[in-house]
């Protein structure tokens, strides 16, 4: 299974070295999330290449290659296409590129742009998107300061601001026990809960990991899967891709695979993986206005990526 899922991300590999969901071929507007297809497929890889039998034939150094092209004078990255200034960068994307250095064994540039990601966090305890096309009250939401702090945990790093940090993703935490959410960020609560929930856990914040872990198991549909379809989105992430973000959740609170609604989920979601070897993310939910009409992109290399990553915390 594992083999399969590598071997999809080597055929959508572009000459230029990036690893784009293959709908870049016919939606011009999936460029826009080239780079954090990339480092999360480069993350992928990193996590099981030594552990299962896998030719890599020259796909991380492409990789590698592409990334350093993109980076900006701070080695931080954007999503994707979009123009944006040298100082100007996507928090999340650069943050799961670090890890991916830091699953490479790259640890020395890994470092180096994790220390200036720690200086760019801001008194208050939050990061924030450092991009213009993230709308203001999107730029602090929790998944932002999650993948930040796991970036600086996976080397030894202590933010800046650590109290502030983990009472900001309390603040942000519901009454029923996830961290909202938004269609800018794939239109399902486990997109933002579920690295915020690694973060809290991580520094032993046991009571708000409980609710969030209450939260997920309340969600599960009959069938083992979860899903979730927001009010005025034609479009919207598949099944998998939430289901493989919930089951992450429920891990990163603490669940293994002999809990019976991580089995029942897991063994959900392994079977519905393709002949290719992917899994189905479904199509990037921009909304069903005038304004994004002409936007169109699906997450099958996110998606893949992701159940990737869970069966990995899964046997670690």
């Amino acid at each position: 299974m594992i083999n399969s899922a590598l071997q999809y991300f080597q055929r959508c590999q572009l000459p230029d070295g990036a690893i784009p969901d293959a709908s870049i071929a016919r939606f011009p507007t999936a460029n826009l999330l080239k780079n954090w297809d990339t480092v999360n497929a480069l993350k992928a890889i990193a996590l099981w290449r030594d552990r299962v039998p896998y030719e890599d034939g020259g796909t991380i150094d492409r990789v590698l290659a592409f990334l350093r092209s993109c980076e900006k004078p701070s080695g931080m990255i954007s999503w994707g296409t979009f123009e944006v200034s040298p100082a100007e960068f996507c928090t999340e994307t650069s943050s799961e590129y670090i890890s991916a250095l830091t699953h490479l064994g790259l640890t020395e540039q890994a470092t180096t742009k994790a220390n200036f990601l720690r200086s760019r966090q801001l008194p208050g305890g939050a990061w924030s998107e450092v991009h213009p096309h993230v709308p203001k009250a999107f730029q602090t939401v929790a998944s932002v300061t999650g993948f930040a702090m796991m970036a600086l945990v996976e080397l030894g790093i202590e933010p800046l601001y650590l109290d502030e940090a983990l009472d900001h993703l309390a603040n942000l935490q519901t009454s029923a026990g996830d961290f909202g959410i938004n269609w800018f960020y794939y239109n399902t609560h486990y997109y933002l809960t579920r690295p915020a929930t690694a973060a809290l856990a991580a520094y032993g914040c046991y009571s708000a990991v409980a609710a969030v872990r209450e939260f997920t198991l309340s969600q599960q549909r009959a069938d083992g899967s979860w899903f979730v379809r927001v009010d005025g989105f034609d479009a919207t992430s598949s099944p998998e891709l939430q289901s493989a973000l919930a089951l992450q959740t429920l891990v990163c609170a603490g669940a293994g695979s002999d809990d019976p609604a991580v089995r029942r989920g897991l063994v959900w979601l392994l079977d519905r993986q393709r002949a290719d070897g992917s899994w189905s993310g479904g199509p990037y939910p921009y909304p069903d206005t005038e304004s994004y009409q002409d936007f169109q992109a699906l997450q099958d290399v996110y998606a893949t990526s992701q159940v990737l990553a869970l069966v990995h915390q899964l046997t670690r």
